[in-house]
């Protein structure tokens, strides 16, 4: 009898624990995973004219890493995994909903594409340039007015039939107005060449908080008064409540180039694109034969900029058997513990010093040609 009643309670144990897990497994955490991703060719994602393509023993990949959001069950999974960064949702996604943070992610790798062709052509001796077109909206703040009628990847390109090229062109005409008026925005997305007019009340700057803790929202006309005031000249400032981005054009453009991202949103292939630009169009091997990766955001200036997950990304780069890797200027601490001994990572701030790094392990760019001068971009001496 006493026997029946251990094995009839250890059955109803292991059942307390399968549906337990079974519940864990759809119970969310506002925490992600951030897992060591793939290392892939760069090269079969850019398009060059047939005639102009060059064939290098190097091989230029770009990484990326895996966010998976978590449940309770996969939560302590990932927590025992080494190699993985648990951090809470917000970190990743700040304000934006879900569907506004994958939409940022399109616009930055639009942005990133743009940028690595501009600064590789460039680099190539080419009159390549980019010029500011317009105000992308990046965000709209919550609350604002903007978040009425502006949305992820919406460009605006005037106000009241006034042009805006830049953003201080646009804080300009903007702070000409006072909160409550309406405006008309010319908006085109940066998705498709449609416009259309979007009309608007502008909101009034405020300030919340004390101290280090002081934040700015762009608020509607009567909202709390607890919050106060930003005044300029005078008189409370009007504002639109969007974080933005600067739009550019190309041109100067020689021929066509096509840099496709195969899925992976974000800014952080930048200058993978760059670099691999350059050596799909330059005869000899900037790469000196040597398996490199990359990871960094690239500005059209040749500025490459700091990204999340390095730790991660060099796993990735680590388990395709690259023997190179660059990272941004500031995050090689976190490359290095995770680099092992066959992995070589060097830590660069603009496309000048990795140009100048690859030549230092036997690289070659091949000089003008034609009489095209190539303006280095804050190249390291």
């Amino acid at each position: 009898m006493r026997r029946r009643r251990l094995l009839l309670g250890a059955i109803v144990a292991v059942a307390v624990l399968i549906v337990a897990s079974v519940v864990a497994s759809f119970v969310p955490v506002s925490y992600d995973a951030i897992t060591p991703g793939s290392a892939v060719p760069v090269t079969s994602l850019i398009s060059v004219p047939g005639d102009l393509a060059e064939q290098h023993l190097g091989t230029m990949m770009l990484t990326d890493v895996e966010l998976v959001p978590l449940h309770a069950l996969s939560y302590l999974y990932y927590e025992l995994q080494s190699g993985v960064q648990i951090v809470q949702s917000s970190e990743i996604v700040g304000t934006a909903t879900a569907s506004q943070y994958e939409r940022q992610g399109e616009v930055d790798m639009i942005e990133a594409r743009q940028a690595a062709t501009v600064v590789a052509l460039h680099e190539l001796g080419y009159p390549t340039r980019a010029i500011p077109d317009g105000v992308i909206v990046y965000q709209p703040e919550a609350g604002s007015p903007a978040a009425r009628g502006l949305a992820v990847g919406d460009v605006v390109t005037a106000v009241d039939g006034r042009e805006v090229r830049t953003i201080a062109g646009l804080a300009t005409l903007i702070g000409d107005e006072h909160p409550g008026a309406f405006v008309t925005l010319t908006v085109r997305g940066i998705f498709t060449t449609m416009q259309h007019v979007v009309r608007l009340p502008l909101g009034e700057e405020r300030v919340a908080g004390a101290g280090s803790s002081v934040s700015e929202v762009c608020a509607g006309v009567g909202a709390d008064n607890s919050l106060q005031p930003v005044e300029q000249n005078g008189s409370p400032a009007a504002c639109l409540g969007v974080y933005p981005e600067q739009d550019y054009a190309t041109r100067g453009l020689p021929y066509r180039v096509a840099i496709s991202s195969d899925g992976i949103i974000g800014p952080s292939a930048g200058l993978a694109f760059t670099l691999g630009l350059i050596d799909e169009l330059d005869k000899n091997d900037l790469l000196a034969g040597l398996k490199v990766a990359a990871t960094g955001t690239m500005s059209v200036t040749g500025q490459v900029g700091q990204v999340g997950g390095v730790a991660q990304k060099t796993i990735a780069v680590r388990n395709a058997g690259a023997s190179v890797f660059f990272v941004p200027l500031g995050e090689l601490h976190q490359a290095l513990p995770h680099a092992g001994p066959h992995l070589t990572v060097m830590a660069v701030s603009s496309i000048g010093q990795a140009i100048v790094d690859l030549e230092q392990l036997g690289g070659r760019l091949t000089p003008p040609v034609r009489g095209r001068l190539r303006p280095r971009l804050a190249r390291r001496a």
